[in-house]
């Protein structure tokens, strides 16, 4: 064990080894384990927020409610981002989802990816909104 894990492990929580056997007893998760959770994000964020926000740092990808029921998208297509990372995922490279979608560029391809990686990253510094009254 390092010395890192070793001083995150709440007092008294089990120890198990690398046997397979289970890391706390069934229903027993420590009392202290989310002061020690530092990826800890805001699951209060709305979605569709989070969506918005990471499209405006990519020129190629566009959300817009009447195309494609609101889905990202490369811009000036109605191809989604999704589509292009099945294509990136099946032939397992970038170039791989020109060979689908031969009408979009290198660069579209990369933004789609550094969209969705923008997505899975959001700050957890998010501060929602308030209403007032």
């Amino acid at each position: 064990m390092s010395p890192r894990s070793k001083a995150n492990r709440c007092k008294g929580a089990p120890v198990f080894g690398l046997s397979g056997s289970r890391l706390f007893e069934p229903g027993h998760w420590p009392k202290c384990r989310d002061r020690f959770i530092s990826t800890a994000k805001d699951f209060e964020v709305p979605f569709s927020a989070v969506l918005r926000e990471a499209a405006t740092k990519y020129s190629s990808i566009a959300i817009d409610d009447e195309i494609i029921g609101g889905t990202p998208r490369i811009a000036g297509t109605r191809i989604p981002v999704y589509m292009v990372l099945d294509a990136v995922e099946y032939y397992g490279d970038l170039e791989g989802a020109l060979k689908s979608y031969p009408q979009l560029s290198l660069e579209q391809v990369k933004e789609a990816v550094g969209f969705a990686g923008a997505v899975l990253e959001h700050p957890v510094d998010y501060e929602p909104e308030t209403s007032i009254g």
